[in-house]
């Protein structure tokens, strides 16, 4: 499902002049959500390797929608910030993004799809704390 969302949100992105790609705007999102987030907490969000955020943040750095700015109490710590271009793009693309999201699910029926909403979240939530407490170790 996450390669299909993928691939629908990227096609709907470049129909609409977006130049970024849909890793870079999960990347992007949490910025727009917290200030000053550090990059580690970034990789735990995204479940993603060090150097991995590290490219992703590097690549929207670039393009001017965020930010990195070392921690005023640790300068080994890098914290991210978005930029007013990063924020006019995350409001930009939030349509877009739930309007895949609804035509990806719009044939399911409501019941089947919250039944299967309850049981990803079932397998899913018993390992997010171990999961994050291993990520951490390499972020």
């Amino acid at each position: 499902m996450s390669r299909v969302f993928a691939n629908d949100l990227a096609a709907r992105f470049a129909e609409a002049g977006v130049k970024i790609t849909v890793e870079q705007w999960r990347a992007l999102l949490p910025a727009y959500k917290t200030e000053g987030l550090t990059q580690g907490r970034l990789c735990d969000m995204l479940s993603q390797e060090k150097t991995g955020v590290s490219r992703l943040v590097a690549a929207l750095e670039k393009h001017g929608l965020l930010r990195r700015e070392a921690d005023k109490d640790d300068r080994r710590v890098k914290c991210i910030y978005i930029t007013g271009k990063g924020r006019e793009l995350v409001d930009f693309t939030m349509d877009i993004v739930l309007e895949s999201r609804e035509a990806l699910v719009r044939h399911v029926d409501p019941e089947n799809l919250a039944v299967c909403k309850r049981v990803l979240w079932e397998i899913l939530e018993p390992h997010l704390d171990e999961a994050c407490c291993m990520r951490n170790k390499s972020c």
